[in-house]
């Protein structure tokens, strides 16, 4: 699996396009390394991988979807967003990571997809739904497999069985999903909408 970034635009509409959003902001965490924060561009949710492209910063990102852990919408800070969290060591060439091993062990990669049109989150949360369940995560599933026969006495929600990191994780993602009073601060960075398009097979 891999993450790749774009240093040209792609061409989406041969890519197998279902949903295309115009307008929307990307900030990645940890950021990349000589790019501006958030980027600004539009997001295109294909059937092969997720791509996202800013023709004013003339960078994008790649990204297939066995590495996307988690994908939710979230309204952390009052942004309503597509949250995608990727595997653990999945990073970008040049991501800004933590100098010592053990710190970028901990580390993962975070992406918010902020459209300017909030309304969109549904449509987009389901058309990168659709497109995961075409490429399941095959090591994943036989991990499932293996542990089926296992009995489990914790509740793994249980913070007192969990040790600090996955505690420190476990904080992070319900602050993640937890739903303030909905705003969105990008809204004047972008000139007036298009229209978004979505594309049926």
């Amino acid at each position: 699996m891999t993450v790749t970034l774009l240093n040209d635009e792609p061409e989406i509409h041969s890519l197998k396009p279902r949903y295309i959003q115009k307008f929307t902001a990307l900030v990645i965490t940890p950021p990349l390394g000589g790019s501006g924060s958030p980027l600004y561009g539009e997001l295109s949710v294909c059937e092969d991988q997720l791509y996202f492209y800013s023709e004013s910063s003339s960078c994008g990102i790649a990204v297939e979807y066995p590495d996307i852990t988690i994908h939710a919408i979230s309204r952390q800070d009052g942004e309503p967003s597509i949250y995608c969290q990727l595997n653990s060591g999945i990073f970008f060439p040049n991501q800004t990571l933590p100098e010592t091993e053990e710190e970028r062990e901990d580390t993962v990669t975070e992406l918010r997809f902020i459209p300017r049109d909030s309304g969109s989150l549904e449509a987009l949360y389901m058309a990168m739904s659709d497109c995961s369940a075409l490429h399941p995560d095959h090591e994943f599933m036989a991990e499932q497999e293996d542990y089926e026969d296992e009995e489990f006495y914790a509740d793994p929600s249980d913070e007192a069985e969990l040790n600090e990191v996955q505690q420190a994780a476990l904080r992070h993602l319900e602050s993640v999903f937890q739903p303030p009073p909905s705003t969105n601060g990008y809204a004047n960075q972008f000139e007036d909408a298009e229209e978004n398009h979505q594309f049926q097979q």
